[in-house]
């Protein structure tokens, strides 16, 4: 409450930021970035939202790795620049990246080096919609992967591994994964896709078509609108880009959860996609490995959605 309190009354970095910007009518802003990739949509979205309101004409950069670079691409009318030297989790000099491409930062008016998305960005819970840019040309890149056309059987496409780390475990075991194949290969006739950038732990077993580190992020999204019916997910970065693609195909969604205060569940707001359904699921005590695998197999074919369901 305290922490509310004093975030409600003191003044917001980014937007005295941005009232200095305007004054002095800056137009080129630099923007240093190595987080997640979930958070392109969680936060960044917003944070272009912001200097647009208070610079309508600025154009834009983001310096950041080579693995996020497709999606910035969805938040439109923005530039990237990509380092290849910049790794996740590791500190870096903006000063020293540009000098590596050749460039310098006298060549913008603003440069942000350290956004904090989580404090300036806190008035967008529940009131702004992320609305990520999906182009059509963009659909076509499926098709390389020769997968089934679609059929009455459910296409399931899963993200087993979020790849990150955390205080909690975030991912569901590969016990239920392994278990959830099964069934859904067995009772469902389902074909299910894997999603990611690991290949492990190793899944085997029929109608699974193993795609991680095959796809690159815009592929698997295509993937993901043209060839899937279904999504199970734990809170990750594919599940927040795929939130929020301002698309209206329909997908069913059951996400994974070990703590619903993050997330897209902590943004409270629906997706922009008026055919996106979606049920999250919750392991009580952060633990996903008492969310039922029946319960998830039982979710992908009912029609309830809305509020989380607590295991």
């Amino acid at each position: 409450m305290l922490r509310m309190l004093k975030r409600l009354l003191s003044p917001n970095t980014l937007d005295v930021l941005l009232q200095d910007a305007s004054l002095k009518k800056h137009k080129k802003i630099l923007i240093a970035w190595n987080r997640g990739l979930g958070d392109i949509a969680l936060g960044l979205y917003a944070l272009v939202h912001r200097i647009r309101e208070y610079l309508p004409h600025a154009e834009i950069s983001f310096l950041t790795r080579q693995d996020l670079e497709e999606g910035f691409f969805l938040l439109g009318n923005v530039s990237v620049i990509v380092s290849p030297t910049i790794r996740r989790g590791c500190d870096f000099s903006i000063v020293e990246e540009l000098k590596k491409l050749g460039r310098c930062p006298s060549e913008f008016d603003l440069v942000i080096e350290k956004p904090d998305p989580t404090r300036w960005l806190y008035w967008q819970i529940g009131k702004l919609t992320p609305r990520l840019i999906w182009k059509s040309e963009w659909d076509a890149l499926y098709e390389r992967f020769a997968l089934p056309a679609s059929t009455l059987a459910p296409a399931i496409g899963v993200h087993v591994q979020t790849e990150t780390c955390y205080n909690y475990e975030k991912n569901w075991p590969a016990s239920h994964w392994n278990n959830f194949f099964a069934q859904a290969a067995k009772d469902l006739g389902a074909h299910i896709y894997l999603f990611g950038f690991q290949r492990q732990p190793v899944f085997e077993g029929p109608n699974i078509v193993d795609l991680r580190g095959k796809t690159n992020l815009l592929e698997m999204l295509s993937i993901i609108k043209n060839r899937c019916t279904h999504l199970v997910v734990p809170d990750s970065g594919v599940l927040s880009l795929t939130y929020y693609l301002d698309i209206g195909t329909p997908l069913r969604v059951v996400s994974l959860w070990a703590d619903p205060r993050q997330g897209i569940l902590r943004q409270k707001v629906a997706s922009p996609n008026l055919s996106f359904s979606h049920l999250p699921m919750v392991g009580k005590n952060k633990d996903t490995s008492r969310i039922p695998v029946e319960e998830v197999l039982e979710a992908l074919t009912s029609n309830r959605v809305g509020s989380p369901r607590r295991f």
